[in-house]
């Protein structure tokens, strides 16, 4: 007990040295109950992030003077229904070096960055240019929505963020443009075939003013089995009752190549907001496997930060496609159906 006055004098030291930084944490735990059911197998389960990610988050920030700022962000995800971190991927692999996440991993976004009038410079783990477009600016059901998340082709493993990269994010400029740069490394050891493996980079040109936002985004990440190219446009406008959004991506590596689309609204009605999406997917692998998927659901705010939520969601499979929802198994050409039941609380 003697050493508490010490204590409090040293910690008020250290909060005056440090008047001009900040440091935050913060994060989102989101569980529900989950039934999906394909022509196969059907399966009852606890779920993660059916609303939102579940997540854990330590940010900060300085202030370096003039106009300048020094910051960092480290993001992990967690399967909060058992309490397992999720892993990462070290180097942009297409199988990925995902060690075991029995521990905490940043998986989400590791950075540290600097910035002011010019912009801002970002080293790490970064979402990608294209991360926007799967957020709830371009999609009603936004990232991590589980059963109703809009799928898209997945051939590029840096389609949501990429491991060892460095970003440019411009200022807004001439009444809402901005651009956001990078470029990632795949670390690979140079003289063999697969040197290049994980290299690459994209961009996103953003205009948002108002209740109208567009975005274009073009990525490309090299291999030796061919490299992965991922295009995506997206546009939404806020007409007070209803907010109406559209993306379109391109999906391919070597000669497999994917289409999507989707399109969503998001109706608020007091403290409840109305969501429904209709989406599609489909390559040009034999047959041409296409699943289109339609999505409907609700969130009912119970406060600025808890909510309750519900989806239904059902696949509709075609020309040897098998798409189906996780715990759930679907046979070629057949559908699959799901809805959940959740709680998600941000702090």
């Amino acid at each position: 007990m003697k050493n508490i006055p010490l204590l409090l004098a040293l910690v008020g030291a250290a909060t005056t040295a440090h008047a001009q930084s900040s440091v935050t944490l913060t994060g989102t735990v989101d569980i529900g109950v989950n039934y999906a059911k394909g022509s196969e197998a059907s399966r009852t389960q606890m779920m993660s992030g059916g609303n939102a990610t579940s997540k854990l988050v330590f940010r900060g920030q300085e202030d370096l003077g003039g106009g300048m700022y020094a910051m960092f962000w480290l993001e992990s995800g967690l399967n909060a229904d058992s309490g397992i971190f999720q892993p990462t991927n070290t180097n942009n692999q297409p199988s990925g070096a995902t060690p075991a996440a029995t521990g905490l991993t940043f998986n989400r976004r590791s950075i540290v960055g600097i910035g002011g009038n010019w912009g801002a410079i970002h080293l790490g783990r970064e979402w990608s240019p294209t991360y926007v477009m799967y957020t709830s600016k371009f999609d009603p059901f936004a990232l991590g929505a589980g059963l109703a998340l809009n799928y898209s082709g997945g051939i590029n493993p840096n389609q949501l963020r990429a491991s060892n990269a460095i970003a440019y994010l411009s200022p807004t400029v001439l009444g809402g443009f901005s651009l956001n740069a990078q470029h990632w490394r795949g670390e690979n050891l140079s003289g063999t075939a697969t040197a290049g493996d994980g290299t690459g980079g994209g961009a996103r040109i953003s205009y948002d003013n108002g209740p109208f936002s567009a975005a274009a985004v073009l990525l490309r990440t090299k291999y030796a089995a061919g490299d992965a190219i991922y295009r995506v446009v997206g546009t939404a406008y806020d007409f007070g009752f209803a907010r109406f959004s559209f993306n379109l991506n391109k999906d391919q590596q070597g000669t497999l190549k994917q289409d999507g689309w989707m399109a969503g609204v998001t109706v608020p009605v007091g403290e409840t907001q109305l969501r429904a999406s209709y989406s599609s997917i489909k390559s040009n692998q034999t047959g041409e496997p296409e699943g289109k998927k339609l999505a409907v659901g609700a969130v009912y705010n119970l406060s600025k930060r808890t909510a309750l939520y519900t989806t239904v969601a059902s696949i509709r499979n075609s020309g040897g496609a098998s798409f189906t929802f996780t715990g759930a198994t679907t046979a070629v050409n057949r559908s699959a159906t799901a809805i959940d039941l959740g709680l998600r609380h941000n702090f």
